[in-house]
């Protein structure tokens, strides 16, 4: 009986090849750039600037303007400073201050490890913006990135495999239908595992481009007496629960925005909304435990904005105010798979 030898080699080699290509395209997307070490000379004295990415102890890794990563020790005699004029009676701090996401400035002198082994560290806490408090949380992302580029290389590797037995089955007439059936769910497995490699590497990218989206979750407001900057036992009701319901996120900041009444001099009015933005920011750090990291630059907007046309007395009430709203980075939420609390405007 004479066997006719099956054309199925070539669709099975074929089918092994694309999936090389599909995981080739995968491994290509998944090319990370390394930031460069910034390094110190021993003995000489030097001053750096940049932000907290991580922290081990007594050890700070800073990112400079130029993405460059230098290594800053703390000591003992190490001089934990805020910037001169933030508070008055109180300059200097406690080396747990320094968390990552701070932008500071450290001077010192290098060691024979290339490492600035500082005397000083200033530092203004409310200098922070989104932009630089979200940088220390792509480190856990891109290590997803590096495992999803480890699973690529070793999907390419069965692909070969495949297109490799794919040819022995060339000479092994006998057996090709069975092996062929083999062989095709085995490619089919491939394809399946290199789509999940490449909507895993898509899921990141989406996270990676989200990281200076933020969107507002929460907003309250607060009001004054007429002349006044100090907080009503009704307006510390209202921080207190704002307070409370950012104790279980993540990856929020909060605005504060302090208004004013038309009643009076300008230059008056300015101060006050000043004044109330502070008290109000004052009150969520000390009383409501909101990290000091959380919080902008708070805004005193004088008489803009008004909300009423200030014709009754009650009008003017409501303009006397200060307006707290919470926004939640979008990046951050959707790798830990959760929601903001309501929709609202977004910020970039």
């Amino acid at each position: 009986m004479t066997m006719t030898p099956l054309s199925t080699s070539k669709p099975v080699r074929t089918l092994a090849g694309l999936s090389v290509s599909l995981l080739l395209t995968a491994g290509l997307g998944l090319a990370r750039v390394e930031p460069t070490t910034h390094t110190f000379t021993a003995g000489q004295k030097a001053k750096v600037q940049g932000v907290i990415v991580s922290r081990d102890g007594d050890t700070v890794k800073l990112r400079s303007s130029d993405d460059s990563i230098g290594t800053v020790d703390l000591t003992q005699t190490t001089k934990i400073q805020l910037k001169k004029g933030f508070f008055k009676g109180k300059s200097t701090m406690d080396a747990a201050s320094l968390l990552p996401g701070l932008q500071i400035e450290a001077q010192g002198k290098g060691n024979e490890k290339g490492e600035l082994v500082a005397d000083r560290v200033v530092f203004d806490p409310n200098s922070m913006r989104a932009s630089r408090q979200i940088d220390t949380r792509v480190a856990p992302i891109e290590a997803r990135t590096g495992s999803l580029e480890g699973r690529a290389g070793n999907l390419e590797g069965r692909a070969t495999t495949l297109e490799s037995r794919a040819g022995q089955m060339e000479n092994r007439q006998g057996q090709l239908e069975d092996q062929e059936k083999q062989t095709q769910q085995q490619v089919t497995q491939v394809k399946t595992e290199a789509d999940q490699a490449n909507q895993g590497v898509v899921d990141v990218n989406g996270r990676v481009s989200n990281l200076d989206n933020y969107t507002q979750t929460d907003k309250k407001t607060v009001y004054f007496k007429y002349g006044s900057s100090a907080l009503t036992d009704e307006s510390k009701q209202t921080l207190d629960q704002l307070a409370q319901e950012t104790q279980n996120d993540k990856a929020y900041i909060i605005e504060v925005a302090g208004f004013a009444d038309p009643t009076g001099k300008a230059s008056r009015n300015q101060t006050l909304s000043e004044q109330r933005a502070q008290a109000v920011i004052t009150y969520l750090e000390q009383s409501g435990n909101v990290p000091i990291r959380r919080i902008l630059t708070p805004a005193g907007m004088g008489t803009t904005h008004q909300v009423n046309d200030n014709r009754t007395a009650q009008d003017r009430q409501q303009n006397r105010r200060v307006d707290v709203t919470i926004y939640v980075n979008q990046g951050v939420v959707a790798s830990n798979n959760a929601a903001p609390h309501t929709p609202g405007d977004q910020i970039k």
